[in-house]
């Protein structure tokens, strides 16, 4: 796949199921490889219901940056927890331990950028693009309404 310029709104991507995310653990795959050609970087948006989470995991190449913009959770980090709220920034070099839950009252809601992006995740998203393909936006000025 050809690497391609993208502009396209939030609300035009679907909230999606990734494996061993559970309870309303929900993301947007925005930049990806399968979206855009994206070689080197993986870039989400996730929200978590209260009660739900990412199963602890390790990633062998990727490292990963978390930025929170509402509600707080529960942070695990090579088996430290740390209280997650808006404004916190966590980064998870590779072969760290590390998972995340929503411990709070409300929603959960922050972005990921992981590089290099890890390949088998990729098998798991090309699922999610082959139907939204076809209901993708046309080109259009940055900002203007769809």
């Amino acid at each position: 796949m050809t690497r391609r310029k993208m502009v396209r709104r939030l609300e035009e991507y679907e909230w999606v199921d990734l494996a061993g995310h559970r309870d309303a653990a929900l993301t947007k795959l925005l930049v990806t490889k399968e979206e855009c050609g994206a070689e080197n970087i993986d870039f989400f948006v996730s929200s978590y219901a209260p009660k739900a989470y990412a199963e602890e995991h390790v990633h062998d190449r990727s490292e990963e940056i978390f930025y929170f913009t509402r509600g707080s959770g529960l942070f695990v980090l090579d088996g430290e927890r740390f209280i997650v709220q808006a404004g916190t920034v966590i980064f998870v070099p590779p072969g760290t331990k590390h998972g995340i839950y929503n411990t709070g009252m409300e929603d959960l809601v922050f972005v990921v950028c992981s590089s290099p992006p890890e390949p088998e995740f990729h098998q798991e998203y090309a699922s999610y693009f082959h139907a939204t393909t076809a209901t993708s936006s046309t080109p259009r000025d940055v900002g203007a309404e769809p």
